[in-house]
């Protein structure tokens, strides 16, 4: 076989019909951030060589420090006079996050001086995370007029997470230019490899059934289809990976077809047969060998010939990755189930109960339980485990992940892949009830019990003085509550001048940090707003500033509206009711519900707001460390909750418009409220009684036969 040297190839290199990718550094290859830097000097980045490991050679760039959306990495460089205006350039990146839940990663290019300015062009995203490179990538039309255009990546979903970049590319269109287009390697992987790895001996793999096709050049004309031009192509593989970098000829195809341009090969048909490495990065490229005015093919080094791009691919690892599994679950009559996709070479499986936190080298737990098909359990060695018959009071509740082997599990020479995500099974029920009516001291801290799981409340200040929440005879006007005697009051009135031991910062707090965090969720609690600043926050449980779920009355000014929150990396999501939901001075039953995309706002058992865009979830960011009543996440810059509670309680699940409304019933002994939900009554209920009574039927008759109509003149 034929080698071609790097050096000829860069020679070739120069042809202005060669799709070059024009990004400085693009793979970070240098080891180090040239051609790069923090977009508009925003947080930080540099280059690293694992955590993660690079999506192809041997380094890669961490994006810190971000505080905003569109902090990110740019190129330094300003594209105007390097691009062609009209001309399309294909763009990408790898990119992945240090996010366990998917967050929003952007590729976009921005554009000063032009009209508008500036225009920020959205090329491509990707939903990333932490477990694997995600391709994000996509067309950019160069216009005339800017004076300055420039190349980012950005996390739109998150203002805190730290992004990952590898491989990014910014180049011609090569089907546009005629030039050898839309590489394909097969077979593909659901983690983007490609090949099967098969062990050659004990530890050894090759990859043998890889397919490389591609298109040949269009004709630029349009007279054909294909290049009328091209004698044949010409394949270059790196096949001497990892000891010979170069680009060797491993083959030579004929372009027989003006109509088809499709060619492809295995490489296992050469002689002899191509075998790859596994884990490997390779680079491969196609020369179109044209022939002269008598049909002669040009010399392979003939500057006649036409390049291609250089195109990669990654075979596949002999160690197996676990690429997705189900979201939490709900039981339904008890039943669920939870199902991975893992890489081609896992063929065995083991799901395991985590006890504690999941065991890790880190954390030095090894306690976890490997389930086997018994009791509620099975498919426990397949890629699907069924939960059947687990309880309904929660004692079967738990925390499942898988690990996929490639071999016999613990067997000699067995590679395992890194555990999935642990995922949590709930039976659904009412997870806390806080009734305030009993206060005990536990050493030396006031607390007031959880009468469902055990997660009571402590009562505490954060200031120095003894002042704590404390019981309250006030009551809401709900007879139906058995053996209701006290609320718990928060005195944080934000007196002026301040009373010098109450610096107005009363609050309770719980300490297990899965308390509210579920996948869906329904809080409910009587209300009394004494009064306050803005951003009382009823109920705040998360970790920080960018990870938390909150009820609040006053959301952003004093205006008694309720506005129920969940931030998860950064990306704050709401729904909040009109302003006065929340009346001073009175009692009112608020609730908050999630489930799925939808959250609602029930005031009074009645629907007040709705949104169904909340793709956010308390679950995302759990165990939390902060989860408390009557403080915010943001600290005192938002007004510790003045008022009372009675009667907290929080469900793993959300609650219909039917179940709130008949709470509310229940606890009131009331007649009805009106299911705003489904009501279409409109004009008709003329009493505003949510029925179409005989009050209504009377109004309507009162004006039968009437008639605001013009007739013809007489």
């Amino acid at each position: 076989m034929k080698r071609l040297c790097f050096v000829l190839m860069c020679l070739c290199f120069v042809s202005p019909l060669f799709a070059v990718n024009l990004l400085v550094n693009p793979g970070f290859e240098t080891g180090t951030t040239e051609g790069w830097g923090p977009r508009f000097g925003a947080g930080a980045i540099q280059v690293i060589t694992s955590n993660p490991t690079p999506h192809s050679g041997n380094y890669c760039v961490r994006d810190y420090n971000r505080t905003a959306t569109w902090h990110g990495i740019w190129q330094t460089t300003n594209w105007v006079g390097k691009l062609t205006p009209g001309q399309v350039y294909p763009a990408s990146a790898w990119v992945r996050t240090n996010t366990n839940e998917k967050v929003t990663v952007a590729l976009t290019m921005q554009e000063n001086g032009g009209n508008p300015t500036p225009r920020y062009i959205n090329v491509g995203t990707v939903q990333a995370d932490n477990s694997q490179w995600y391709l994000v990538s996509g067309n950019y039309t160069c216009p005339s007029d800017p004076t300055e255009i420039t190349f980012y990546i950005e996390a739109p979903g998150s203002a805190s997470c730290e992004i990952y970049v590898d491989d990014a590319s910014l180049g011609q269109d090569d089907e546009l230019l005629g030039l050898p287009y839309d590489p394909q390697v097969t077979p593909e992987n659901v983690d983007g490899s490609a090949g099967t790895p098969i062990e050659v001996s004990p530890g050894v793999y090759s990859i043998n059934d890889i397919v490389l096709s591609f298109k040949a050049g269009r004709d630029l004309t349009g007279a054909n289809v294909v290049n009328p031009a091209i004698h044949h192509h010409n394949i270059y593989l790196q096949s001497g990976l990892p000891n010979d970098a170069n680009m060797i000829l491993i083959k030579s195809l004929p372009q027989v077809s003006l109509t088809d341009p499709l060619q492809s090969f295995a490489l296992a048909s050469l002689v002899p047969p191509i075998k790859l490495k596994q884990g490997t990065t390779y680079k491969w490229q196609v020369q179109m060998v044209l022939q002269d005015p008598n049909g002669v093919p040009y010399p392979n080094d003939s500057p006649d010939n036409i390049w291609g791009s250089v195109w990669t691919f990654k075979t596949a690892n002999a160690v197996p990755a676990i690429t997705a599994i189900s979201d939490h679950m709900l039981l339904v009559n008890g039943n669920t189930s939870f199902t991975i996709t893992a890489t081609n070479v896992a063929n065995n499986f083991r799901w395991f109960k985590v006890v504690g936190n999941p065991d890790t080298a880190a954390n030095g737990e090894t306690n976890d339980i490997m389930l086997t098909d018994s009791g509620i359990y099975s498919g426990t060695t397949t890629k699907t485990l069924v939960i059947t018959g687990a309880a309904a009071n929660g004692s079967d509740d738990a925390r499942v992940y898988a690990i996929a082997y490639n071999g016999v599990p613990n067997a000699t020479g067995t590679q395992a892949s890194a555990p999935s995500a642990a995922r949590w099974f709930w039976a659904p029920r009412l997870m806390n009830l806080y009734p305030f009516e009993t206060v005990n001291v536990v050493d030396g801290v006031k607390v007031t019990p959880d009468l469902i799981s055990g997660y009571d409340m402590k009562l505490l200040s954060n200031d120095t003085g003894p002042d704590v929440p404390s019981l309250d005879a006030g009551i809401p006007p709900a007879p139906g509550i058995a053996g209701n005697a006290f609320s718990l009051k928060f005195h944080n009135p934000r007196s002026s001048p301040a009373d010098p031991n109450n610096g107005d910062t009363q609050y309770g707090a719980v300490s297990q940090g899965w308390a509210g965090a579920y996948k869906d969720i329904t809080i409910s609690a009587w209300v009394y707003n004494s009064g306050g600043s803005n951003w009382n926050r009823i109920l705040d449980y998360g970790n920080d500033t960018n990870n938390y779920m909150f009820l609040c009355v006053n959301p952003g000014s004093v205006n008694n509206a309720v506005r129920f929150a969940v931030k998860v990396t950064g990306t704050e999501q709401t729904v909040t009711t009109a302003a006065n939901a929340l009346p001073v001075g009175q009692w009112t039953h608020v609730a908050a519900t999630l489930t799925d995309t939808t959250a609602r706002i029930y005031i009074n058992g009645e629907l007040a707001a709705t949104s169904t865009s909340m793709t956010n979830d308390p679950i995302s960011y759990g165990p939390s460390v902060n989860n408390w009543i009557g403080r915010s996440q943001w600290g005192a810059g938002d007004g510790y909750f003045n008022g009372k509670l009675d009667q907290l309680m929080i469900y793993n699940y959300a609650r219909s418009t039917v179940q709130i409304g008949q709470d509310y019933l229940a606890d009131t002994l009331k007649d009805y409220v009106c299911n705003r939900l489904i009501y279409d009554l409109g004009n008709y209920d003329t009493n505003g009684n949510c029925l179409l009574d005989l009050y209504d039927f009377a109004s309507m008759a009162a004006r039968w036969l009437e008639d605001d109509r013009i007739y013809p003149a007489k």
